[in-house]
């Protein structure tokens, strides 16, 4: 019997992506399908289980909230149900604004006030202290993306601001998160991360049904 990821390149082309490049290619052939082929069929929870934490964290209280790699737009919905109402999404694929552009939340409103096309690796086109909350979801998953990248939501972060990050349990250590945020908050920019492991899948077979996430909650103070 095949795995759930042997019936599903795409799934193992998403753990595998290296380059920004990988993931625009990715994400364009894949935008149309992704709910139904991924979110639904996978049982992905991941989502759900961060806009928890962060709103357990005192996350926004109708301050402006990022979402960082929006994708389809899951993580938007996920907010806008639950009464926030000022949510913008960064993705690097235009494709996936694209499907995200028309999701709506429970209450009938489109769950995004802006989109944003942008390139965590390179200087995305927000100014700087204006989100007063910053969740991402998926983007640090895959390894693809060190903790260098989080330079750049905390330089978009208005001090103060509460963040819940999602990022791989196995990369965490791997790929020196752990170190990143010890020097930042030595150094003053950050309160010390407190560290959640969650789910990404609610159940299922296959070689990555068992992957978790170090959700990381911290505040940005200057």
């Amino acid at each position: 019997m095949n795995t759930p990821e042997e019936d599903d390149p795409d799934l193992d082309l998403a753990y595998s992506l290296e380059t920004p490049d990988d993931s625009r290619r990715l994400y364009a052939r894949w935008a149309e399908t992704y709910d139904e082929t991924f979110v639904e069929k996978h049982g992905y929870v991941y989502h759900e289980n961060v806009v928890g934490i962060f709103l357990d964290a005192g996350g926004s209280a109708g301050g402006a909230i990022l979402d960082v790699g929006c994708g389809t737009g899951v993580v938007g919905v996920a907010l806008g149900d639950v009464g926030e109402t000022i949510v913008d999404g960064v993705d690097i694929s235009p494709e996936m604004l694209d499907v995200a552009r028309g999701k709506l939340t429970v209450h009938g409103r489109p769950a995004y006030r802006n989109l944003i096309e942008g390139d965590l690796t390179q200087t995305v086109p927000i100014g700087d202290d204006t989100y007063s909350g910053i969740v991402s979801v998926g983007t640090f998953t895959h390894g693809h993306l060190g903790p260098e990248a989080i330079d750049e939501l905390v330089r978009v972060a208005a001090p103060s601001a509460v963040c819940a990050l999602g990022i791989n349990a196995v990369h965490y250590a791997e790929l020196g998160f752990d170190r990143w945020f010890a020097s930042r908050s030595a150094q003053g920019r950050l309160t010390s991360p407190h560290l959640i492991n969650v789910s990404i899948y609610e159940a299922g077979q296959g070689d990555h049904a068992g992957d978790r996430a170090e959700v990381v909650v911290f505040q940005v103070l200057t």
